[in-house]
């Protein structure tokens, strides 16, 4: 019976996505480069934190389980004093300043010099670019905004000329890699510092017409001006390629299920994008009713947004195929971790997360504990997915195409109120998991796979390994 319905919807979607493929690219002008980014893509976020909580480092990527590297995050920013719009790195020191004084945590096992007057790029910027020297098939793109930083993404996108000003900002700080100097090392940042760094740039306006994390100024106008913004960047990012011979990417970072035509002209942003980073996770969190699972494959009809069609991946799929999205510009989004539930009884039981803090690291007061946390620290469960640890049983929803662990008496002794035991359940994502999420990529022809993000995953790369089929 699941087999039948998990092969109808596969039928659904691939004459869905047969109808989306007659939307074209908008037209290119003859001296601008043709695109040329990856025909198939595995794309994974590395965020410029990862350095200082993990201690992950650029050397650390696994580079030939992927070919896109999106750099989280750049700054959007706007100063209501002049009314100049900016585009900013989100930490100088991680980004370009930091100095690595061995080759431990470098590409190339090269320590940097900072008393070297030609040396004005460090930190991961330098890092990114020596890894693109050695892997010539990667690409690395900026990506700019994302929940807490796309504070004022809704005055920029408001009128033509802050439109302007922000895109030439971005492209001027990223694209041209003008980074401010004055920092130390001394010779760190200046006028193209970085250029050849980035290969394009991903929009991460989380979102519009909404308030998310901060947002300034967000209204209905969004919806509209996030597509006038897209063309913005298509515009300049063409003309300056026409300049330098290079094809720059665009692409953004989208919601999954019926939020996508909500926040956005699907259909008429998609025209000057690459592809879409399809968010297919996150349909499920802590601050909802039930402990339920954090991406699905398939509906579950237990559910707790079981009425919305599209609240799993494979709906959201179809979501966007229907609405005018062509198959070779859907890239389906994996998370590389999960949610966690106390006090609860099981799938779909009520739970009480009391006592938990996202700010602590260890994996047992987590509401969203790393695949890495899990594995490798915790171990809870084994990297293949399938066999549990530490008093952890690994479960299967058929219906939902998702693991689970499971704990009845699980022990937390960082616990901050309550008992330090209590029944726990943890959904995740496991190789199995992303393997569906494989084969439907590939039976639909669809661009790829995203994941938020790398240094999540286990020390034996076991998810990003998961994807990389997508790439052959």
């Amino acid at each position: 019976m699941r087999r039948s319905r998990r092969l109808s919807v596969l039928v659904a979607l691939t004459v869905a996505g047969s109808l989306a493929l007659v939307a074209a690219p908008p037209a290119q002008a003859s001296s601008v480069p043709k695109p040329d980014g990856p025909k198939k893509v595995v794309t994974a976020y590395f965020a410029d934190w990862n350095v200082y909580g993990r201690g992950y480092f650029v050397k650390d990527v696994p580079v030939t389980k992927l070919n896109v590297i999106q750099y989280a995050f750049g700054v959007p920013g706007y100063d209501e004093a002049t009314g100049a719009a900016s585009c900013d790195v989100l930490d100088p020191w991680a980004d370009y300043q930091q100095v690595y004084w061995t080759g431990d945590n470098t590409v190339d096992g090269v320590a940097d010099d900072p008393s070297n007057p030609d040396q004005h790029l460090f930190g991961s910027f330098n890092q990114l670019r020596k890894l693109k020297a050695a892997n010539p098939h990667l690409k690395v793109q900026i990506s700019l905004g994302g929940w807490t930083k796309s504070t004022w993404f809704s005055t920029l996108a408001s009128t033509p000329e802050l439109r302007k000003s922000f895109v030439a900002s971005c492209i001027d700080t990223f694209i041209k890699g003008n980074l401010p100097a004055g920092g130390w090392p001394e010779g760190a940042g200046g006028e193209g510092a970085a250029a050849g760094v980035f290969d394009g740039i991903d929009l991460d306006w989380e979102y519009p017409t909404q308030v998310a994390g901060g947002n300034v100024n967000p209204g209905p106008a969004d919806r509209r001006n996030a597509t006038l913004l897209a063309a913005e960047f298509r515009k300049q990012l063409d003309a300056y390629g026409a300049v330098t011979g290079d094809y720059y990417l665009l692409t953004a970072a989208l919601p999954a299920a019926t939020s996508s035509t909500k926040y956005f002209e699907l259909k008429e942003i998609t025209k000057y994008f690459d592809w879409n980073n399809v968010m297919t996770y996150d349909f499920n969190v802590p601050s909802g009713p039930k402990a339920s699972h954090n991406t699905l494959f398939t509906p579950d009809p237990r559910d707790p947004n079981a009425r919305n069609l599209s609240w799993n991946t494979t709906g959201t799929v179809a979501y966007y195929l229907l609405n005018g999205v062509p198959a070779n510009k859907i890239v389906v989004g994996v998370p590389f971790y999960g949610q966690q539930y106390l006090r609860t009884s099981g799938l779909y039981s009520a739970f009480d997360n009391t006592g938990t803090d996202a700010n602590v690291l260890t994996v047992d007061v987590a509401p969203q504990p790393t695949y890495h946390a899990l594995v490798d620290e915790g171990g809870y469960v084994d990297a293949a997915g399938v066999t549990g640890g530490n008093g952890y049983t690994v479960r299967w929803n058929p219906l939902a195409g998702e693991p689970y662990l499971f704990n009845p008496a699980a022990s937390h002794p960082n616990l901050t109120t309550g008992p330090a035991t209590v029944p726990t359940l943890i959904a995740f994502s496991s190789p199995r998991s992303i393997g569906e999420r494989v084969k439907l990529i590939k039976a639909l022809r669809l661009r790829g796979a995203m994941a938020w993000e790398i240094s999540q995953d286990s020390d034996s790369h076991a998810l990003i390994s998961a994807l990389a089929p997508v790439m052959e």
